[in-house]
């Protein structure tokens, strides 16, 4: 499969784009995915002024291209969510199951509305995000993830 690189530039340039349209949205609340949307969804907390963010992590991948049958939840969101405005943030939204899993929990947890902001999406998601950026068909390589470490032994 083919692969995009990014920079931390892009990235950061991106993740002001989505800041300035969820100012517009004014959420109450920001649920980072992790891994990968943990970095956006903490950046996008400070720039819009330090809006509450909470964690979920779900896995779905075991490689480039390699995904599990379906995503499971290891770690749920803490707290509740009753009648909030929450935006869901990943880096990108490839097939869309694990963002259909995480919806459906923010669901479940009482939110009043739910939008979904990812850096990147690809043409045959499911899940097209609310707010994004970038739209590929490529692997996409983002800088916090660019290069195994290699020790000598």
């Amino acid at each position: 499969m083919d692969k995009v690189y990014l920079t931390w530039w892009q990235v950061d340039r991106a993740i002001f784009a989505l800041a300035d349209k969820l100012r517009d949205y004014k959420p109450d609340v920001i649920i980072g995915v992790a891994r990968g949307g943990l970095i956006p969804a903490v950046r996008l907390s400070h720039i819009l002024g330090d809006i509450p963010l909470k964690v979920i992590d779900v896995k779905f991948y075991k490689g480039i291209d390699e995904r599990a049958e379906k995503p499971v939840i290891t770690i749920p969101i803490h707290g509740d969510l009753k009648d909030k405005k929450v935006v869901i943030v990943d880096d990108v939204s490839d097939t869309g199951k694990t963002l259909e899993v995480v919806i459906e929990e923010v669901k479940k947890l009482g939110a009043k509305e739910i939008k979904v902001a990812c850096l990147a999406m690809k043409p045959w998601t499911s899940v097209v995000p609310d707010y994004y950026v970038f739209r590929t068909d490529k692997w996409i390589v983002f800088p916090w993830e660019e290069f195994p470490v290699v020790t000598r032994e």
